[in-house]
């Protein structure tokens, strides 16, 4: 595998290709990009009172879980729902998913602020198959170089929310301590 030296990174564009060969960040930040078109899916009466929270397979099925703001709006929707996935699969397909059920919950709603995940409560799961043992992403450094340089590649990218550019930082600087750990184990 091919080692990228962070610090002499100068564009978004090396930044996302370095980081895309990880499975976990790319199905990430595909997640990320049919959540943010749930609002042209369902339209301007409903963007405001659903949100798509979750993409899972379930029983083989990627199956989207959306919250909605009360029983009310989950009926309506539950109604329009074979044209809401006609919709977002047209959002989805492109990037090599297709969703084959949609489940509509009022009982699951909640501010959608509190869905943004912050450096308190963020937890990356290990993507990697190797043996991570003794790895603590806190007892990695890195340098603040790195940290700016990242950070100003991604925050320059106007095509992502405040909220994707986050958690998109989040998962390149694990990911940075993941192979800065491996070395140091080599």
């Amino acid at each position: 595998m091919k080692k990228v030296l962070y610090s002499e990174m100068n564009s978004l564009g090396s930044l996302v290709d370095s980081f895309m060969q990880n499975s976990a960040i790319s199905r990430g930040l595909k997640k990320a990009t049919i959540f943010k078109f749930w609002g042209q899916v369902v339209g301007k009466k409903f963007e405001k009172a659903s949100e798509a929270v979750e993409l899972a397979e379930k029983s083989g099925k990627i199956v989207l879980t959306a919250a909605c703001a009360n029983a009310a709006v989950t009926s309506e929707l539950i109604m329009f729902k074979s044209d809401i996935l006609k919709k977002i699969n047209d959002y989805s397909k492109p990037l090599g998913i297709e969703i084959d059920d949609i489940v509509f919950s009022h009982k699951i709603w909640k501010n959608p602020k509190q869905y943004a995940k912050t450096d308190e409560n963020i937890q990356l799961e290990n993507p990697y198959k190797e043996d991570l043992t003794g790895f603590n992403p806190e007892e990695i450094t890195l340098s603040e170089e790195e940290i700016s340089q990242i950070k100003e590649n991604i925050m320059n990218n106007k095509a992502l929310s405040q909220n994707q550019q986050e958690r998109l930082l989040n998962s390149i600087i694990y990911d940075l301590k993941v192979s800065k750990f491996k070395n140091l184990k080599q």
